[in-house]
């Protein structure tokens, strides 16, 4: 705890003026029920997370800077959820016989007694942004409150099943537990930024698990009788037939949650135990437009990518594995290129992020256009840019390249380990060398990797063995992943991208021409300067963004 006043910590810090402090006190004066500190937040002269900061420091309370974790689910049961919501509170752990509760505002003397009175505990404080308790109360009550509509769905559908009547039985999948459990889903899929949700049948119970960082992390276990009435709701919501279960379906749904809506893809599947569903959630990580460099790009690479795509023909190229954040990065692109003066359509399957002035085009095979079909029509529409989702067949990349030599800016994706086995791809499908050549402006290739988690990763010295799978004999020490609550265990927390990018020079053109060996494309490439993706990660390696264990498995995809 600070001697010096709450006022004096704000002015040493420079958080705010003299005269921006004397406003806050004349207006808590007027309104003795608001605290200094939640006037000056309101008057956003400077971020929360300063306010609360210097209120930490004057009341000696911690300050939780990001997420909050709560290390036992235990632990939220002792405040219920209506007291938690109605100060914007969450307790997160016991501290020497006291509840620590993350708040906003400490001098509120309420939330002591509410929580006293709940919990029959001493309350101590811990501050956070108002973001990240509501987040946080999202986060682990709704996992209360899931677990708990389960139940109720559970319940009902022992009573409709006594009775035995099969109308009875499908009106609850528009009953209110039934839609809750799903919303809930959803909801918390989003909040966790994960990608995928996967309902699975077994035998005797069914798991929920969801795509987190690349990784499935179970969330819950429902009944069997659970699942029937929330794939039935699931079909409903997408236009799927709900009387075929014996062959795969797919259909789609939007879903508004926090001002965002959600394009929700459902997949299901026939399985031993009933019809397994994947439900994908697109837009949830494309929110708002943002530049390269956001994306992990080094300024090197950020300057020969922005340049290959700044062209006002020719075709660039996003290649990786499927996950690997390709959609991502084309978006950013089109994003940049999305002016007034610029006519771009696009041909996807599916269409993963609608953009107001983009002409977006569906793929749909049973009706016909495929990706060459639509490829072919849009040229007919005088566009400046093209995307294409996918080159998948060599009539597609046929007209792709041929389209750049007409005077378009193509870009597209393809599935392949390198930018330089890119090359060799596309001449591997039937396209000629000279017409790479010729197109092809420049390949960006990508990862994503996963993000040691700073608040558990340990530094451990290296033995000779791991220096030389690194192939760095310099390196005498390297983090590991050990694991904590903020990580979930698993000692990461996110991901981030790494990149290669291979342009093309006169020379290289004229080496493809040649039909030049990937190698050789590899050897020039290198010979120019170029960082390669191994390089990249060996370097985020050293700098203690990941992990040995990423590196070698980027290595591996790579092979």
């Amino acid at each position: 705890m600070s001697t010096l006043k709450f006022g004096q910590i704000l002015l040493q810090k420079g958080y705010v003026t003299p005269d921006q402090l004397k406003k806050a006190r004349d207006l808590n004066r007027e309104n003795p029920r608001m605290s200094i500190s939640e006037i000056l937040i309101s008057m956003n002269i400077t971020p929360e997370i300063n306010i609360l900061s210097a209120l930490a420091e004057r009341m000696g309370y911690p300050l939780i800077e990001s997420n909050i974790f709560v290390d036992d689910p235990d632990i939220i049961k002792l405040v219920p959820e209506k007291v938690a919501r109605k100060h914007n509170i969450i307790p997160i752990k016991i501290d020497k016989g006291r509840l620590v509760i993350a708040v906003r505002d400490p001098t509120n003397m309420e939330i002591e007694l509410d929580v006293k009175a709940c919990s029959g505990k001493e309350v101590t404080y811990a501050l956070a942004t108002e973001d990240a308790i509501k987040r946080a109360i999202e986060k682990y009550y709704s996992n209360i409150t899931a677990q708990k509509i389960a139940e109720g769905v559970d319940m009902e559908a022992e009573e409709t099943e006594k009775q035995q009547q099969t109308s009875e039985i499908d009106s609850r999948v528009d009953s209110a537990p039934i839609v809750k459990l799903l919303n809930t889903l959803v909801e918390q899929a989003y909040l966790r930024k994960a990608s995928d949700i996967h309902i699975e049948p077994f035998k005797e119970v069914v798991i929920i698990r969801m795509r987190q960082d690349g990784d499935l992390v179970e969330y819950m276990k429902i009944t069997p009788g659970t699942h029937r009435s929330l794939i039935t709701r699931l079909k409903i919501l997408s236009n799927m037939n709900i009387a075929e279960k014996r062959i795969p379906l797919d259909g789609r749904f939007d879903y508004t949650f926090e001002g965002t809506t959600i394009d929700i893809r459902v997949s299901t599947l026939p399985t031993a135990y009933g019809e397994k569903a994947v439900l994908r959630l697109l837009g949830t990580a494309l929110g708002k437009e943002i530049g390269l460099s956001e994306l992990g790009m080094t300024p090197e690479n950020v300057k020969k990518f922005e340049h290959v795509c700044n062209a006002p023909n020719g075709v660039v190229l996003v290649t990786g594995p499927t996950g690997s954040g390709k959609s991502t990065t084309l978006y950013t692109v089109l994003g940049n290129l999305n002016k007034p003066t610029v006519n771009i359509t696009t041909i996807e399957d599916p269409i993963e992020k609608r953009v107001m002035g983009i002409n977006q085009v569906q793929v749909n095979e049973k009706a016909g256009l495929t990706f060459a079909a639509g490829l072919r029509s849009i040229l007919r529409q005088d566009p400046d840019v093209v995307m294409i989702g996918e080159i998948r067949d060599y009539e597609t990349a046929e007209i792709t390249m041929r389209a750049s030599i007409t005077g378009h800016l193509v870009l597209s994706t393809l599935h392949t380990n390198d930018s330089c086995a890119t090359v060799a791809r596309l001449i591997d499908m039937g396209v000629a060398p000279y017409l790479v050549a010729a197109a092809v402006n420049g390949i960006l290739a990508q990862r994503l990797v996963k993000k040691l988690c700073p608040k558990c990763k340990k530094l451990e010295p290296l033995s000779e063995e791991q220096k030389k799978i690194i192939g760095d004999k310099t390196m005498e020490s390297a983090y590991f992943p050990t694991g904590c609550a903020s990580c979930n265990y698993t000692g990461y927390s996110g991901r981030f991208a790494v990149h290669e990018v291979l342009t093309f020079d006169s020379e290289l053109r004229a080496m493809i021409t040649r039909d030049a060996s990937t190698d050789e494309l590899r050897a020039y490439a290198e010979s120019t300067g170029m960082e390669f993706m191994d390089q990249n990660v060996r370097k985020r390696v050293r700098n203690g963004e990941t992990s040995l264990e990423e590196y070698v498995r980027i290595i591996f995809t790579m092979a």
